[in-house]
């Protein structure tokens, strides 16, 4: 927990060092700019999708849904308690 809280003291004294001196903007604008191109790269590839199958232009039928899965239940046990 020690290191944990030094660690932690470290971290924050050179962040705001590099905060101070600005070095973080510069990090900031890679990540900005990556988003942008990330974005424009998705709305021209469902641009493409949609013009080609028919559908309008929105994310939702297209490949980049995040998947979702079910978790199976446990059943309960007679050492465990019923949740309710």
């Amino acid at each position: 927990m020690i290191r944990t809280l030094i660690f932690g003291a470290i971290a924050g004294y050179v962040g705001k060092k590099l905060y101070d001196e600005g070095k973080l903007t510069e990090f900031k604008d890679d990540l900005v700019s990556r988003y942008n191109q990330a974005r424009d790269d998705i709305s021209n590839r469902s641009a493409a999708s949609g013009a080609s199958s028919g559908s309008s232009g929105n994310l939702g039928g297209s490949d980049i849904s995040p998947a979702v899965t079910s978790t199976p239940s446990r059943p309960a046990t007679a050492s465990s308690p019923a949740v309710s």
